[in-house]
């Protein structure tokens, strides 16, 4: 691909979500100053994770900054590679053979730019063959400075027989920063390998966010995610992407709290491409305030036997919120079993009512229905990551009532 058509791309708006001018924001190699570094800590107690979890990140970068990279003894004796990408394409010979090969650097603006201007920012980690990583790898990626464009690129490759528990954090300070968060994310999972992934995002009210990701699941493989947003954004749009071989599983959970007047366009696409191949959506959407929440879901099955299931359930809370609900199932061979489910209501006030009735304070049992509502139980994610969820979905629901 030449770097004209790259170029041509930088003004290919996405399909989905509101189209942004990437003119407002800046790229930067400057030094994080370390007053800003030390803002990290009031980050991650923002994700609900805890300021404990950067004593244990084995990646953190500020801004443009790797301020700590921790290869310890947990991943050493498995021989796994924890590095910044543009180091690992540098040192690693086989290294870009897993670049830009799943994501295409045309597909639109956010990602063009990145390919060009990104510098190959972003972690890359390898497990091989057969290496069982189940104690959580951490990764947080931070912005602090204002107008900044953080151009992301990360490579994870979870080798045959492989297992990985990777835990990321992305957020700015609980004040304006204006900023562009753009994360263009690879994932290679190899036969009968696991790759559990949790995204947890706090942002401001006046951030853009564009994650992109695909993954690929080899034979017999596995992947669960399990994302979380519950800040006020600008607008953030993701629409992830899974592709599963013969015999590989998928299920992907979403959590969004959208607030004030953000639009949130969130999806997730699992393409059944092999057979014996299942897959699953789960999303939870909170609306609250005047935010807008389009929850897409995709299933497309192209091989036979397989199964894709899609739940998407939606609360309001106000009059001003809006929840679309997008759910999409096709297929190609008529040995595809693919079913939906969808609903969209409100906090019942005789719930409410009731709670109040057993010592409940409103605001209590406002919180107590939301925490049950958000609550999505992942029992292929390990207790240790699970954990993390819990506590960020105390932690939001604490937060989300009124």
């Amino acid at each position: 691909m030449s770097r004209d058509e790259v170029l041509k791309a930088l003004s290919k708006p996405s399909p989905y979500g509101p189209d942004v001018d990437l003119g407002r924001f800046s790229v930067s190699d400057e030094e994080t100053p370390s007053s800003d570094v030390s803002a990290a800590e009031k980050i991650a107690d923002r994700l609900g994770i805890g300021s404990w979890v950067l004593r244990k990140a084995d990646y953190l970068q500020v801004n443009e900054s790797v301020v700590a990279r921790a290869m310890s003894e947990k991943l050493a004796k498995y021989g796994a590679v924890v590095l910044p990408t543009r180091e690992a394409l540098r040192k690693l010979s086989w290294a870009p053979d897993y670049a830009w090969k799943l994501v295409e650097p045309t597909l639109d603006k956010y990602v063009a730019a990145t390919y060009l201007y990104g510098r190959e920012a972003g972690f890359f980690i390898y497990v091989p063959p057969d290496a069982k990583v189940r104690e959580p790898i951490y990764t947080c990626l931070f912005i602090t400075r204002r107008s900044y464009a953080q151009l992301l690129h990360n490579i994870v490759v979870v080798d045959d027989g492989a297992e990985l528990n990777l835990i990321t954090g992305c957020g700015v300070p609980d004040q304006p920063v204006g900023s562009l968060h753009v994360g263009i994310s690879e994932y290679y999972v190899g036969r009968k390998a696991k790759l559990t992934y949790t995204m947890i995002h706090a942002w401001a009210p006046d951030m853009v966010v564009r994650p992109r990701t695909v993954a690929e699941v080899r034979e017999g493989g596995e992947y669960v995610s399990y994302y979380v947003i519950y800040s006020p954004v600008e607008s953030l749009q993701t629409f992830p992407r899974v592709i599963l071989r013969e015999n590989a599983r998928a299920t992907l959970n979403s959590v969004v709290v959208g607030g004030g007047r953000g639009v949130y366009d969130v999806g997730s696409s699992v393409v059944l491409s092999g057979a014996g191949s299942s897959g699953e959506i789960l999303s939870r959407n909170l609306g609250r305030g005047s935010s807008a929440i389009y929850a897409r879901s995709r299933i497309r099955s192209t091989a036979g036997p397989s199964k894709g299931h899609i739940e998407c359930l939606g609360l309001i809370e106000g009059s001003e919120a809006l929840i679309e609900s997008l759910p999409e199932i096709s297929s190609s061979s008529p040995d595809a079993v693919l079913t939906h489910e969808a609903a969209i209501g409100k906090i019942g006030e005789e719930l409410i009512s009731y709670l109040m009735s057993k010592g409940f304070a409103e605001d209590e049992a406002r919180s107590v229905i939301i925490k049950g509502f958000l609550s999505i139980e992942e029992p292929k994610l390990p207790p240790q990551i699970m954990d993390v969820v819990r506590r960020t979905i105390e932690y939001i629901a604490s937060r989300a009532t009124g």
